[in-house]
C-alpha cells in the first residue's frame, strides 16, 4: 500500500478540519437565522392581524357586514398580504386558506368588542416571496464562498508541496541508513532551515556510533532508580549526581575521589558486597536493598541496581549505581511490625509478649482462650464480641495487684499472662485458676438477654519455646475438656518418650514402604480462573492408608535423624510429577537447616541440573525467624537463584525482625502469615500490617501471596488490599500430588 506523502497528509488535515466547520457554521447560520426570520415575518402577518381586529370585531356586534367585507377588501391590497379568510361564528368570509411554501398562514382571534368572548377568527394568507428569494441569496453566495476555498486549498496543496520537497528528499537519503555510512546531501535544495536539519544530521550520525552502546545502558540504569553515581574499577567516585549528594548528606567535593564505601553503614554484611562484586567483575548487574550511613551518622536505605559500563571492545570501564531512597517506606514497615498494642483491648498484644519472654530468666506463662468466642461473634455480631474481649480485659487488669504479672491480648478470644522471677511457681498457678473462675463467673449482658462465658488455660514455666509449649498445653486441655494443663518438662519426656519411638518406627516404615507421600496445594493468581502455582506439602500415609499431618511426625523426624530422607523424598517426587507438567510452577518448603545441610544443598542441585527445572521451581523458606548463621544462609540463597531458582519466605509478618533481614536475602515472593489473613476482613491490626507489607513488597518488586483465604469475604478483601497470589481451602483442598497427571 502506497504511503500517504507529508504534503498531502497537511492539507488533508486542514480540509478535514476546516471544511466541516464551515459546513457546520452554515448549517447553525442557516436554520437559526431562518427560523428567526420567519419568526419576524408572523409577527408582521400578526400584527395586521391585530390591526383590523378590533374593527372586525365591532362591525360584526353593529351588524354592518357590508364594512367587514370593505375592510377585508382593502386588507388584501397590502403588497405582502395574499388573502385574508374571516370566520364570525357560523359566517365565513373568504375562500378556504392556501398551503404553498410562498405563502405563511397565520390565524387570530377575533373577541366580542364587549364581553372580550371569541367569536371567530382571521385567518391571513402571508406571502413568502421576498423572504425565500433573500435565502436563495445567501446560498449563492455560500455555495460560491467553498468555490473559492477549494481553490484556496488547492494552491495551498502546492505550496506546501514545494516548501516540503527538501524534507523530502532528505527523508529518502537518511532511510535505510546504517551505522557507519555517509549520507550525500549535496543534491538537496537547500533553503536556511534545511540546511540546519542537514547540518544537524552530520553531527548526529558522527556521535551514534560513540554514543550508542552507552545510551541504553545508561536508560536501563535511569528507568530503574534517581540517585546515580559512577566509580572506577577500585570503587572510587567519579560521578554523583545531586539527589545522590542530598541523600548521602555529602558534598560533592567530599564525594569525588574517595571510595563508595564512604556511605557504607556498619550493619552492612561483608558478604553482600562479596556477592556485588562478584557479578560486577563477571560483567552481571547487582540489584539489592543497601542500608547506607548518612554524614551526620543517621541511616538511610536505598534500592539499587548497579552495572558495569563498557568500551566498544566489551571491556568493563567503570561502574554505574542507581538508587532510590525508600528510607520513609522501611521506617513504616519497622514501625508497624513493631506495634505493641492491641487496638480493641488497650493491651500489649503478641510482639509484646515475645520480647518480654526474652527478658526474663525464669518466666510463667499462661494462655487462656475464651471457649466458643467464634460462637459469640457469629451469633451477637462482631459489636459484642469486641465489648466481651474489653469487659474481660478490664476485669483481668482490675484484679491484677502484683507488678510482677501482666496480660496481654493475643489473637481472637486468647489472652496471655506472663510472671516473673519473683512470684512463684504454685503462686502463679493459683492465680491462673482464680482468672478462670473470674471469667466463668462473669455475665454478659446484650438487651434482654445475657449470658456466661468460660475459658481453657495452658500453662509452662519452662523459657524454651514457652508460647509454643503454652499453647500446646491449652490445646490439649481443649482437646480433653479439662479448665487448664500445665506443660512440664519433665512429665513431658516421660510422658512422650514412648509415643516419640513408636512415631520413629512409623516413619522408617513409612520411608522403606515408599508411604512418605506429596500433596499440592494451588495457588491462584488474582483474577484467573485456574491455578498455575502449586505448594508441595509433606504427608504420611498410615499403614491403614488414612493421610497423617507432618505437625504429628516432622518434629520427631527431626531429632531422630530422619528429616533429611524426608526432604529427599519430597524433592524427588515433586520433580518427577512437575517435569511432565510443562508451565507448571511449584514450590518446596525448605526449613533454614535444609538450607545449611550440605548432603541436602548437594541433593537438590542435583535434581535441578537433572530435571532443568529451575525456571518452574520456587523455594519457600520456612521457620525464618531469627536465622542464626545469616551470611551463610544469604550465600546458599545466592547460589539457588544463579541456578535460576526463585526464593519465597513462608509467614511473613509474625515478627518486627523479618523486615531487618529481608532486603538482604532477596525473595521474589512475600507469603503473608496465615495469622493475619484468616480474619483480615474484621481485625484492624491485621489489616494495617498486611497492606503495610503489600506496598512494602511492591516497592521492592517482590510478588505476594495471601495464605490461609478460608471464606469469600477474606479473598474480596486481600484482592483489594493488592496482593498478587491467594491460596487457601475456599479455593482448593490439599490433594495427593499425582491427581495432577490426571
Amino acid at each position: 500500500m502506497q504511503k500517504i506523502s507529508l504534503t498531502l497528509k497537511i492539507t488533508l488535515s486542514f480540509i478535514t478540519v476546516i471544511v466541516p466547520s464551515i459546513f457546520f457554521l452554515y448549517f447553525v447560520f442557516y436554520n437559526l437565522f431562518y427560523e428567526k426570520m420567519l419568526d419576524s415575518e408572523k409577527q408582521k402577518a400578526t400584527l395586521i392581524a391585530q390591526t383590523i381586529e378590533p374593527m372586525i370585531g365591532m362591525n360584526y356586534y353593529l351588524g354592518l357586514n357590508d364594512e367587514i367585507i370593505n375592510l377585508r377588501e382593502q386588507t388584501t391590497k397590502h403588497p405582502l398580504v395574499h388573502d385574508i379568510c374571516i370566520t364570525l361564528e357560523s359566517d365565513k368570509i373568504c375562500e378556504e386558506p392556501k398551503l404553498s411554501d410562498n405563502i405563511l398562514n397565520v390565524s387570530y382571534p377575533v373577541k366580542h368588542p364587549v364581553t372580550s368572548k371569541k367569536i371567530g377568527y382571521i385567518n391571513i394568507e402571508y406571502k413568502l416571496d421576498e423572504f425565500n428569494q433573500a435565502f436563495r441569496d445567501i446560498q449563492s453566495t455560500i455555495i460560491n464562498s467553498l468555490a473559492l476555498l477549494g481553490i484556496v486549498f488547492l494552491i495551498f496543496g502546492l505550496l506546501i508541496q514545494k516548501l516540503l520537497a527538501p524534507l523530502g528528499e532528505i527523508a529518502k537519503r537518511v532511510k535505510g541508513y546504517k551505522p557507519g555510512e555517509n549520507i550525500d546531501f549535496s543534491h538537496v535544495r537547500t533553503e536556511p532551515e534545511t540546511k540546519e536539519i542537514i547540518t544537524a544530521f552530520g553531527r548526529m550520525l558522527n556521535n551514534i556510533k560513540e554514543h550508542n552502546m552507552l545510551l541504553e545502558r545508561y536508560k536501563y540504569a535511569v528507568d530503574e532508580s534517581a540517585l546515580v553515581s559512577k566509580t572506577d574499577l577500585d570503587g572510587n567516585i567519579t560521578y554523583v549526581n545531586d539527589e545522590f549528594v542530598k541523600s548521602s548528606g555529602f558534598t560533592r567535593s567530599e564525594l569525588l575521589g574517595k571510595n563508595h564505601n564512604i556511605t557504607r553503614h556498619p550493619d552492612m554484611k561483608d558478604e553482600t558486597f562479596k556477592q556485588m562484586w562478584s557479578l560486577l567483575k563477571n560483567k552481571k548487574a547487582w540489584k539489592g536493598i543497601i542500608k547506607n550511613r548518612n554524614k551526620d551518622g543517621s541511616e538511610y536505605y536505598v534500592k539499587s541496581i548497579i552495572l558495569p559500563l563498557f568500551d566498544e571492545n566489551m571491556n568493563s570501564v567503570e561502574y554505574m549505581s542507581i538508587r532510590t531512597d525508600i528510607t520513609t517506606i522501611i521506617k513504616q514497615q519497622e514501625q508497624i511490625a513493631r506495634q505493641t498494642t492491641d487496638l480493641i483491648t488497650g493491651l500489649p498484644n503478641r510482639v509484646k509478649l515475645e520480647e518480654d519472654i526474652k527478658n526474663l530468666k525464669h518466666p510463667k506463662l499462661a494462655l487462656i482462650a475464651l471457649d466458643n468466642f467464634n460462637v459469640i461473634e457469629d451469633y451477637y455480631g462482631y459489636d459484642i464480641g469486641n465489648k466481651t474481649l474489653k469487659d474481660t480485659a478490664s476485669m483481668l487488669t482490675s484484679y491484677i495487684q502484683n507488678s510482677d504479672i501482666n496480660i496481654y491480648k493475643l489473637s481472637s478470644g486468647q489472652f496471655g499472662v506472663l510472671v516473673g522471677e519473683s512470684t512463684e511457681v504454685d503462686i502463679f498457678s493459683a492465680f491462673c485458676k482464680n482468672i478462670l473462675q473470674k471469667i466463668d463467673d462473669y455475665i454478659v449482658h446484650v438487651e434482654d438477654e445475657s449470658f456466661n462465658i468460660h475459658a481453657t488455660a495452658g500453662m509452662t514455666y519452662i523459657k524454651e519455646n514457652a508460647f509454643a509449649n503454652a499453647s500446646l498445653a491449652l490445646l490439649h486441655a481443649q482437646s480433653t475438656k479439662k479448665d487448664s494443663v500445665i506443660y512440664e518438662d519433665a512429665n513431658h519426656i516421660i510422658e512422650s518418650y514412648e509415643n516419640n519411638l513408636q512415631w520413629t518406627k512409623n516413619i522408617k516404615h513409612a520411608l522403606k514402604e515408599d508411604r512418605i507421600a506429596v500433596f499440592v496445594q494451588p495457588i491462584f493468581k488474582v483474577g484467573a480462573k485456574e491455578a498455575n502455582k502449586y505448594e508441595c506439602l509433606v504427608r504420611m500415609v498410615g499403614e491403614d492408608g488414612k493421610i497423617i499431618s507432618p505437625f504429628f511426625f516432622l518434629d520427631i523426624a527431626k531429632k531422630s535423624k530422619l528429616y533429611l530422607e524426608i526432604t529427599k523424598k519430597v524433592i524427588e517426587k515433586s520433580f518427577a510429577v512437575f517435569s511432565q507438567l510443562e508451565g507448571k510452577t511449584f514450590s518446596i518448603n525448605l526449613s533454614v537447616e535444609d538450607l545449611l545441610n550440605k548432603e541436602s544443598m548437594e541433593f537438590l542441585i542435583e535434581y535441578i541440573n537433572k530435571f532443568k527445572l529451575a525456571d518452574q521451581l520456587i523455594l519457600e523458606i520456612v521457620e525464618s525467624e531469627g536465622i542464626d548463621n545469616f551470611e551463610e544462609v544469604i550465600s546458599v540463597i545466592a547460589e539457588l537463584k544463579a541456578l535460576g531458582c526463585r526464593i519465597s519466605i513462608d509467614d511473613f509478618g509474625t515478627g518486627y525482625s523479618n523486615f531487618a533481614y529481608l532486603m538482604q536475602l532477596n525473595v521474589d515472593y512475600i507469603k503473608i502469615d496465615g495469622s493475619l489473613i484468616k480474619d483480615i476482613d474484621h481485625d484492624k491490626n491485621s489489616q494495617i500490617i498486611s497492606k503495610t507489607i503489600v506496598d512494602f513488597a511492591q516497592q521492592l518488586e517482590m510478588k505476594t501471596v495471601a495464605e490461609f483465604i478460608h471464606n469469600k469475604e477474606v479473598m474480596e478483601y486481600v484482592q483489594e488490599m493488592g496482593v498478587d497470589y491467594l491460596q487457601g481451602f475456599h479455593l482448593g483442598e490439599p490433594e495427593p500430588i499425582e491427581n495432577l497427571l490426571g
